[in-house]
């Protein structure tokens, strides 16, 4: 039983986890001014990787056959949604990336639905008919001819989101026993490795980072991917399960925010009405699936 102090300690750590990662939208569209995509893929993840090495070594020896072999199938899925999402990113706005990859909370109802025949609730059902009425209205006054290739990058990019969250719950599933960082630690390797040898064959060498570029960079691999994931595995001891998704659900939010304030991405009515959908969307998703009892 978390003490009162925990959880706050829980709940604001995620909710600066979900501040950092709507950061990272807008720096990754700035970073890949200066990076083609699969090269800052690849090194971030690996970097992120070689940091947690130190913390994880000793254990990592002991990791079974079968939790190695979950661990690339999910590392496998992870880089897909990572890959379309900076392919995304790179064809869209950050605001637009952050606020549709959130819509993978909305997409696991229905996927756990066609793999363990689970029924779809009210709250699925709701939210994903909100979602699509806001993308209608992110689509601008063009209708759906205004959704972009790279919109339709980071939809996929959701899709894969949402898959790679029933992976790791059904081995979490099958074993309660696997050490958290371990796992990620597998994750970030596969994700690395894949998208740094699609980088040695199919683009150019990167070249220096300016010094902003640098920050971003760093901002994306410590912060935003090696500093979050450990922050809310820690967090996930003490937060209850709805905290956790609503607090991180936050990210879209502030991908938006940080997109119209510091990258200026034009903004009209229509497209307050289409995030403000979205999120909706979002959040009855979560609350009515973590209202059902388990």
């Amino acid at each position: 039983m978390a003490t009162k102090k925990q959880l706050i300690w829980a709940d604001l750590s995620l909710f600066f986890i979900a501040l950092a990662w709507g950061y990272t939208f807008v720096l990754s569209k700035d970073i890949l001014t200066e990076m083609t995509p699969f090269y800052f893929l690849g090194t971030r993840f690996l970097l992120a990787a070689f940091l947690l090495l130190p913390f994880v070594w000793r254990r990592l020896k002991k990791v079974s056959r079968d939790v190695w072999v979950q661990g690339i199938i999910c590392g496998i899925v992870l880089c897909a949604a990572f890959t379309f999402q900076i392919l995304g990113i790179d064809r869209t706005t950050p605001g637009k990336a952050g606020v549709i990859t959130g819509t993978n909370v909305i997409l696991v109802p229905f996927l756990y639905f066609f793999w363990r025949r689970k029924p779809v609730g009210k709250g699925a059902v709701i939210g994903s008919l909100l979602a699509f009425a806001g993308l209608t209205c992110l689509s601008g006054d063009e209708g759906w001819t205004g959704i972009s290739f790279g919109d339709f990058l980071v939809f996929l990019c959701a899709i894969f989101f949402a898959l790679h969250i029933l992976l790791v719950d059904r081995l979490y599933e099958q074993r309660e026993d696997v050490d958290s960082l371990n796992f990620v630690m597998i994750q970030l390797l596969v994700v690395g490795v894949i998208d740094l040898a699609i980088a040695l064959f199919v683009e150019p060498l990167p070249q220096p980072l300016s010094s902003y570029g640098w920050f971003a960079f760093l901002f994306d691999c410590l912060i935003g991917t090696l500093l979050a994931y450990i922050v809310q595995i820690k967090a996930q001891q003490f937060s209850p399960p709805v905290h956790v998704s609503i607090l991180l659900s936050l990210e879209a939010v502030f991908a938006f925010l940080f997109s119209w304030l510091l990258w200026g991405e034009p903004v009209t009515p229509i497209v307050w009405t289409g995030v403000a959908l979205m999120l909706a969307g979002i959040y009855i998703t979560e609350l009515g699936d973590h209202q059902k009892p388990t």
